[in-house]
């Protein structure tokens, strides 16, 4: 899906780094609005913001594949950035400990608001199912409501942001 997004404000958001944290110890926020600045970058960089929890299987399984995804394009401008919807203290505080254990180091987040109408601002078609990944540079967007199972799908789901 493509979604062309217009912005009607001439003032920049505030910067990804202010917002996000390492894996070892990612902020968290009870409200969307504050980690919103993540989805409405407007520079040359392509994002990938990966919703996941740590109940999620598949959101799991892609994690390597996102860790990988960014190591391949480290000298490129592609920023993967993980958002962790675990609203459970417990499950939360284990995350940086299972993101160690598994090698990933990519800069997170962790957003409690289990509200709808966030997701449905950022896609319409979203129902909060996970993993759920967001793919934009500029205006330009693509929503995948499915996990990255190889190497390959996620490359080509990146290719035509990154090689602009």
């Amino acid at each position: 899906m493509v979604t062309l997004v217009g912005c009607g404000s001439s003032e920049p958001p505030p910067s990804v780094s202010t917002i996000v944290a390492p894996a070892s110890a990612p902020k968290v926020y009870a409200e969307y609005s504050a980690v919103a600045p993540l989805f409405a970058q407007r520079n040359d960089t392509t994002y990938l913001i990966n919703f996941w929890a740590t109940w999620c299987r598949p959101c799991l399984e892609e994690l390597p594949l996102l860790q990988a995804l960014a190591e391949d394009h480290r000298d490129q401008t592609l920023q993967v950035i993980l958002v962790s919807l675990d609203t459970e203290v417990a499950a939360i505080e284990r995350i940086p400990a299972y993101l160690s254990a598994k090698g990933i180091d990519l800069p997170a987040v962790v957003l409690t608001d289990e509200g709808a109408e966030w997701k449905r601002a950022l896609d319409e078609k979203w129902d909060g199912s996970l993993p759920t990944t967001l793919i934009y540079r500029q205006g330009l967007r693509y929503v995948y409501r499915r996990p990255f199972r190889s190497m390959p799908d996620l490359e080509a789901a990146v290719k035509p942001l990154v090689s602009q």
